[in-house]
């Protein structure tokens, strides 16, 4: 069986190419003289994404000779020191202890970052803010589904990817998210079983800028993030379409060709120049876990960026509330409780404590079955009583659609028998007869 074959090579093909060439470089690296150091370490090798300044590069994946610097041994003092190392080398060698040290300083420094706290709005304000913002949204959200869609045709028939648009794009979706990242996550509750990988991506990258957002990363950050949402799983389009889209339980055999999905992405991105190292390796690595035990090349956690371990997270988390060609998805709380379960082990802890205090108890969108019988739709999370969101009701007690009515649950509302109003539990998509996509329409109008 062949994947993805054109003009008589398949793309296993040009994975053995891709790594032919940097086994050319492991050799022609074997013969460079050995690094001067005065001290005993421990090398450890890393991607030049991962580079930081305060890193002592002690051996590269070329000879030194090949590289403008004049020491067999470089402690990075600068930017310009990073991009030189990235511009020449794919990966490096460093002391392990200059990495273990750099790295801890980045968690440390996104530890400290203010979480950003959502303002506190009344039910009347928080509908009427979200649909000032759905008009704009939806139209971010549409161009968004239609480019994915497009560059997704465009991965699978080895064409030309627009990244230039695709970057626009991304930025549109941060200048909505950070003026009402509720919108957007309304919008993606609209979802069509026969697009899933395509509008999957789109979701990805859209909870990847709201993450970054509760995060406080700066803009920069929040498109890198996006794009490496967006792409993340465009080697899928690489995989025969009968096993990724086959109803029953995948065989062993279509099971390690649907993980060359991580492979095939990285070498497309990589082959197609002009992609931001970072967007190639979330491709590459949002698979790996924090266990070691996770794929393609099952590695250490040291070894996975920020980036990688958001989508790791977001790429789950979708996965798992999405209604599937094989199952439906499960409720937002369920999915929560699973990402909770895995923390440490499959999952960063310190980021999925975020993205659970980001998405909330009750994340925004989601639907609920309060305790009169009624369904409704969270519109936004109260930052002091997460238990105790702000809803929109959309049915009566006997499941029938009414005019929606926005109410904030931490009001100590009374329903009709006399009893306070509260949540009993958050609702999977299929469980509720709502079309979102009309729902979310005649809202935006």
């Amino acid at each position: 069986m062949t994947i993805g074959n054109h003009g008589g090579l398949t793309v296993f093909d040009s994975i053995r190419s891709f790594f032919s060439r940097s086994s050319e470089k492991e050799n022609r690296q074997s013969s460079a003289p050995r690094p001067v150091v005065s001290h005993k370490f421990e090398k450890k090798k890393i991607p030049v994404s991962r580079l930081a300044m305060g890193m002592t590069v002690v051996q590269l994946d070329r000879p030194w000779t090949d590289v403008p610097v004049q020491f067999q041994e470089v402690t990075l003092s600068s930017e310009d020191d990073i991009r030189m190392l990235k511009k020449y080398c794919q990966h490096v060698y460093i002391d392990h202890h200059s990495y273990t040290t750099i790295y801890a300083d980045q968690l440390l420094s996104r530890e400290r970052r203010p979480i950003y706290k959502k303002p506190d709005l009344s039910p009347k304000e928080a509908s009427q803010r979200l649909r000032d913002e759905l008009p704009r949204a939806k139209a971010t959200f549409d161009r968004s589904r239609k480019h994915i869609a497009k560059l997704m045709q465009d991965v699978q028939h080895d064409s030309k990817i627009d990244i230039e648009g695709s970057k626009q794009i991304v930025s549109s979706c941060v200048d909505s998210i950070l003026n009402n990242e509720t919108a957007l996550f309304w919008l993606s509750k609209i979802k069509h079983r026969d697009e899933y990988t395509s509008e999957h991506c789109v979701r990805v990258g859209i909870l990847a800028i709201a993450f970054g957002k509760h995060l406080q990363l700066p803009r920069k950050e929040l498109e890198l993030l996006g794009m490496c949402g967006i792409l993340h799983d465009v080697g899928k389009m690489k995989v025969p379409q009968h096993i990724l889209n086959k109803p029953g339980k995948l065989t062993d055999d279509e099971f390690k060709i649907l993980k060359e999905h991580t492979v095939l992405g990285y070498v497309f991105l990589r082959e197609h120049g002009g992609i931001d190292e970072q967007v190639c390796t979330a491709a590459y690595n949002h698979h790996e876990r924090m266990h070691g035990n996770g794929y393609p090349r099952q590695l250490e956690p040291e070894l996975l960026s920020q980036y990688d371990r958001i989508i790791a997270i977001i790429d789950s988390y979708d996965a798992m509330i999405s209604n599937r060609c094989y199952r439906n998805g499960m409720s937002p709380s369920k999915a929560l409780s699973e990402l909770y379960k895995g923390q440490g082990k499959l999952y960063d802890d310190e980021l999925i404590q975020h993205f659970i205090q980001m998405v909330g108890v009750y994340p925004v969108g989601s639907l609920v079955e309060l305790s009169s019988g009624q369904v409704g739709v969270v519109l936004s999370v109260n930052p002091d009583n997460k238990l105790a969101p702000v809803v929109e009701i959309i049915t009566d007690a006997n499941k029938q659609r009414v005019k929606p009515v926005a109410v904030d649950l931490s009001k100590q509302l009374i329903d009709k028998t006399g009893q306070p109003l509260k949540i009993l539990h958050t609702l999977a998509d299929h469980q509720v007869n709502l079309d979102f996509e009309e729902f979310i329409r005649a809202a935006a109008a």
